[in-house]
């Protein structure tokens, strides 16, 4: 054991006798991905120090993990415990199988009386840890190790590297066969290449991976179509397995029973993906609004000419039109087209609107059957399942006043319920649920981003202050009472405004049109609201490429 001793960095500077001592004192541990090493509150009666693999510090309270930092070989824990005769203050579970050396309570104590270089290491290996966690104190789970089945996995190491400026580790593990790979190409764009994987057993892998996720923040594992004991160890082994196909294999669903993802090798796909894994993904709120929610539109334009990506989608009312159709892969020119015949659609004098009157009027003046077929025709009959920006619809239980959320299903549906303004339209019957605006529940959906763990996260609010809105100023100047139309979109207004207020969530961008000078109903002022958005995501734009600029981090090696 002297020789493997010497190889851990925590020992590499004692002295013979000092590892002889530890020699005897010390024994090997074995434990596989998954296992718990030690749970937090356990009575301490060992410390370890990492031979090969990787472990992460946990807490695990409530059933939600928070980590509080990934260890690699030649990085001890378990000490403190030892060392104060407390209880362990958080738990320790393995990341890669591990090889772990242990010293008892009194095997510790005697060996740093005895030797009190020891001590010193300790000391040394704790005030980096402090500085570190000071720094950091709660890391997101990491996911540097990738498996990928597919030939495309390069294309993938490349989007990974390019997006985070990080070098990446594409290990062929027998995934890429005799497929021609140019290395200097890689190589320019940050992705090191190296093949004959598949010679590895796979016993040998782990020490290995332990060992590559010491130098880099990304491990691809390019693995073979068909099973083997290596490509099942890979699979157990990575954060993430993906399979680059139209649909999966079998035998892959039920080898990777974690983070399974099979992507369409398309290119969009592949750069989502990666965002994904860098965890650098957009995502998008479009406010609810009536007509100013036509500025999404120009938002969106300038997204698409700036090359600023959409992940995620959460949307709302009029929001919810909007994103619904881009979502949908509806082209910008032709939504532009559809908000401009919304003047005539939502017209209830014009023999083809949207709007069909109930009379007498029950719950709502407008039925909305027509507008329900309305919406899927222009959506296409699509299913939520079938977008390739994952989209989010809010509306609101009229009864209990719940959030109710629609991620499945029929996007016409949920875009029909979102819309229904109170006393304007019926509310719409889904499941146990009477259905009303999404704005007055949720108006500017961003908190629907933050669970679907967008990375980076955009607002899109097309909804002005009280004090700012045209109409309401000329209302004061008349100094009369406001119709009933304007009671009812006023109290909406109102209800917006404090639900903004107390349900303020984390925004890195606020893109907020300047259309308080519009109504929700001005509807025949298209080109001017949408230039309104335009205008407003133009001054975002350099904050945006700003967070998505490559932001390399800095490797720090075990001591």
């Amino acid at each position: 054991m002297r020789s493997d001793l010497r190889l851990i960095p925590f020992f590499a500077d004692l002295s013979d006798d000092v590892i002889l001592a530890i020699e005897k004192y010390c024994r090997r541990e074995h434990y596989s991905r998954g296992e718990l090493v030690f749970a937090e509150g356990d009575f301490g009666d060992r410390m370890y120090v990492i031979q090969s693999g990787q472990v992460k510090v946990v807490s695990e309270r409530n059933g939600a993990e928070r980590i509080f930092s990934y260890l690699n070989p030649g990085n001890f824990f378990g000490e403190t415990a030892l060392l104060t005769g407390e209880p362990r203050n958080a738990g320790v579970r393995v990341v890669i199988d591990s090889d772990l050396i242990s010293l008892g309570r009194q095997e510790l104590q005697e060996l740093i009386e005895t030797y009190p270089s020891i001590a010193v290491e300790l000391s040394r290996e704790l005030s980096r840890r402090l500085t570190r966690q000071i720094q950091n104190p709660v890391q997101q789970e990491e996911l540097n190790i990738v498996a990928v089945v597919g030939p495309q996995a390069p294309v993938l190491a490349e989007q990974v590297a390019k997006i985070t400026g990080e070098e990446v580790f594409l290990f062929d593990l027998g995934g890429l066969g005799n497929m021609p790979v140019d290395q200097a190409t890689l190589s320019l764009s940050g992705v090191q290449l190296a093949r004959g994987g598949q010679n590895l057993t796979a016993d040998e892998l782990p020490a290995r991976l332990s060992s590559l996720v010491q130098e880099y923040f990304w491990v691809i594992l390019a693995i073979p179509l068909r099973p083997s004991l290596l490509t099942i160890k890979a699979i157990d082994l990575a954060d993430v397995t993906i399979q680059l196909a139209d649909t999966p294999e079998r035998w892959l669903t039920q080898a990777a029973t974690r983070n399974f993802l099979v992507i369409k090798p398309e290119p969009k796909r592949i750069a989502r993906l990666a965002r994904k894994i860098a965890r650098r993904q957009i995502g998008l709120a479009l406010s609810s609004g009536g007509a100013r929610g036509l500025a999404h539109i120009g938002v969106l334009e300038v997204f698409e000419q700036e090359r600023i990506p959409v992940d995620i989608l959460a949307t709302a009312s009029m929001g919810a039109i909007v994103g619904a159709l881009y979502a949908s892969d509806v082209p910008l020119d032709e939504i532009t087209q559809v908000a401009r015949l919304m003047q005539r659609q939502t017209n209830l004098f014009k023999g083809f609107s949207m709007w069909d009157v109930g009379i007498p009027p029950r719950s709502g003046l407008v039925r909305g059957v027509k507008t329900l077929e309305y919406f899927r025709k222009i959506l296409r009959n699509k299913n939520f399942e079938d977008l390739e920006i994952p989209l989010t619809v809010v509306s609101c239980d009229v009864i209990t006043g719940e959030e109710v959320l629609f991620d499945q299903g029929p996007i016409a549906d949920a875009v029909r319920a979102s819309i229904s303004m109170i006393g304007i339209f019926e509310p719409p019957k889904i499941g146990d649920h009477f259905l009303v605006d999404g704005g007055t529940v949720n108006p500017v959906p961003t908190s629907i981003l933050k669970d679907k763990r967008a990375d980076i996260i955009v607002a899109s609010s097309v909804i002005p202050g009280l004090s700012d809105r045209m109409h309401r100023k000329q209302q004061l100047k008349t100094g009369k009472a406001p119709n009933v139309f304007a009671i009812l979109t006023g109290a909406l207004e109102i209800m917006e405004s404090e639900i903004i207020r107390q349900r303020a969530e984390s925004i890195d961008v606020m893109i907020q049109p300047e259309v308080a000078r519009f109504t929700i109903t001005d509807f025949d002022r298209v080109e001017e609201i949408i230039q309104a958005g335009r205008t407003a995501a133009q001054r975002a734009a350099p904050q945006l490429h700003q967070l998505l600029a490559p932001h390399p981090r800095v490797k720090s090696y075990a001591a």
